[in-house]
């Protein structure tokens, strides 16, 4: 065998294997949709410093191609002002961030 025949003979080996024995892709599962949510709704609320937050409206999922969680809340900071807030939680590194949105309304959803 020439040296450039059993280099292909090796990736092709490789790429088999790789297929072949890779783990097989699962679909979520309700439960790990649920610890996701209690996992982005714990974030945003400790990322608020707001007393007594409340999340509001559905939660808003994107697709994994922009893996982004987004909540809605609403309470009071220190100085007893009423505060509405996003936040985005980034799925792949855990990461939130809060921004206030002074103008917006909605109703509460009790978890």
């Amino acid at each position: 065998m020439t040296r450039l025949t059993t280099l292909l003979l090796a990736f092709g080996l490789l790429v088999f294997g790789t297929v072949a024995f890779a783990p097989a892709a699962t679909a979520s599962t309700p439960e790990a949709w649920a610890e996701l949510n209690q996992r982005v709704n714990r974030a945003c609320v400790a990322m608020s410093g707001l007393a007594r937050p409340e999340l509001l409206d559905a939660n808003i999922s994107f697709s994994d191609e922009m893996p982004v969680e987004a909540r809605l809340l609403r309470g009071y900071d220190s100085k007893g002002t009423l505060k509405r807030l996003m936040c985005l939680f980034d799925r792949r590194t855990g990461h939130a961030e809060i921004q206030e949105l002074p103008d917006w309304n909605a109703p509460t959803v009790k978890p």
